[in-house]
């Protein structure tokens, strides 16, 4: 119960794996096929899904354009946008002595220097407003839309992390992303270091995918000393000096990342995304298809009663009723115009065999059930009511292979041989334990 690939489709494939494919290669297929799937459907469906639609396309440019978003976030006054200017080495984000400077996201390519280990992947900052600021509700949405974006979120605080910021910290952590904690205003702490800071951390789900290495401290723009200056002849006075900035150890820590685990990072968010875009488009077609859905089953279950009603033969009845499921099973792939699939095949042949088991058990009970009638003198009572019981379980086993076939349809659809959790399925099982991702293994695993 498998279907093929589209032509175009196979036959990119078929041209990749004569040289090595990447998993990213494969994501781009992945999506494409969605897509193709979609414009299958008739048209007043497709019209309600053209967001879906365009969002598939939106990940499959980034995908194809190899874009690494790095969103920031934190309270106001924490220096985020001082941080990028940093990493920029110029004021590429408006900064000032008023809180909430950055009042909506924005996003700027970033090309640091020694990327020519990156040529296929284009590193771009996105700059957020203050968790902490006015219409909280909305930003506080608007922060969760951008972390399920974001293939790398970077956390930053000023000094040791507050309880506010441990709890914002937490719901970023739902967004299932990589995560990297950026104490800026390290200057103003001589005493603190990342140990310190991270013995902060007591939430177990932190501490799943944060290490002390994940925590980095520095200083985008460290404030101004005062330093006194002696003469030669005794005079003393007093100078302010601006220390230099310290951005080397998350510009470091970054293109270590990016480099090592960047490919991987952005495929497997991708990869998570259409996955959700996938899950919303079967249950689109489940209620577009519900009325239609709900007659064929009712219909073939019906026939089906029918049928092993006024058969007399058992070995007949249970062929009738196996032939009859197939064909609804048929008849529900076409009308969902979704892709079978192995995954959880079982469960629906288990149906099919308990709907067949049912019937079989009946018929055998039939002769017993006749004898039984016909001995207290019931007339032509024992054929009805012989027939109307094997009539009835035939009805009940026939509606729930019809369910099972939906559930089946609908829930597998991103588990088909291109779909979007297949290929995270098999990401997940290479990664390596000394990798950021492979903390994140188990909770996305149990997504799936």
């Amino acid at each position: 119960m498998a279907q093929s690939l589209p032509d175009n489709i196979q036959t990119a494939v078929e041209e990749a794996t004569c040289k090595p494919i990447s998993v990213r290669q494969h994501a781009c297929f992945s999506i494409q096929h969605i897509i193709q799937q979609v414009e299958t459907f008739p048209v007043p469906l497709q019209t309600e899904l053209q967001n879906q639609l365009g969002a598939l396309s939106s990940l499959n440019s980034k995908l194809n354009q190899g874009i690494f978003q790095i969103a920031t976030f934190g309270f106001v006054s924490r220096g985020k946008s001082a941080v990028l200017n940093a990493l920029f080495a110029e004021t590429i984000f408006p900064v000032g002595p008023l809180n909430g400077e950055t009042q909506w996201p924005r996003s700027v390519r970033w090309s640091p220097g020694g990327t020519s280990s990156l040529p296929d992947l284009q590193i771009e900052l996105i700059d957020t407003p203050g968790l902490d600021e006015i219409e909280g509700q909305g930003r506080a949405q608007m922060a969760q839309e951008i972390a399920q974006a974001a293939d790398l979120i970077l956390f930053i605080i000023a000094g040791p992390p507050t309880a506010l910021e441990l709890d914002a910290l937490k719901a970023l952590r739902q967004s299932g992303r990589p995560l990297l904690i950026v104490v800026n205003k390290a200057d103003l702490y001589p005493d603190l270091d990342a140990a310190k800071v991270y013995d902060r951390i007591t939430d177990s789900s932190l501490q799943q995918v944060l290490t002390p290495e994940d925590i980095l401290l520095t200083s985008a723009a460290p404030a101004p000393l005062e330093i006194r200056v002696e003469f030669p002849d005794g005079r003393t006075t007093t100078e302010w000096e601006t220390p230099p900035v310290n951005i080397e150890p998350l510009r470091l820590a970054l293109l270590q990342l990016i480099q090592q685990e960047g490919r991987t990072i952005l495929t497997l968010n991708t990869l998570l995304q259409a996955q959700r875009i996938q899950r919303d488009i079967a249950e689109h077609v489940q209620t577009y298809e519900a009325q239609s859905g709900k007659a064929c089953m009712g219909q073939y279950a019906r026939l089906k009663a029918a049928l092993i009603a006024i058969c007399p033969l058992t070995f007949l009845d249970v062929g009738i009723g196996l032939l009859a499921d197939l064909l609804l099973i048929g008849t529900l792939v076409k009308l969902y115009r979704l892709p079978t699939h192995r995954h959880q095949v079982n469960q629906l042949w288990g149906q099919i065999l308990l709907s067949l088991t049912s019937l079989g058990l009946v018929e055998i009970m039939t002769p017993t059930l006749s004898a039984w009638t016909h001995h207290l003198s019931l007339g032509f009572l024992p054929w009805v009511s012989t027939g109307l019981l094997q009539a009835g379980v035939s009805l009940y086993g026939t509606q729930r292979v019809g369910r099972q076939t939906q559930i089946y349809l609908v829930k597998g659809y991103t588990w088909g041989p291109l779909g979007a959790s297949t290929l995270i399925q098999d990401i997940l099982k290479q990664l390596q334990p000394q990798t950021v991702l492979y903390r994140l293994r188990e909770e996305l695993s149990a997504q799936l």
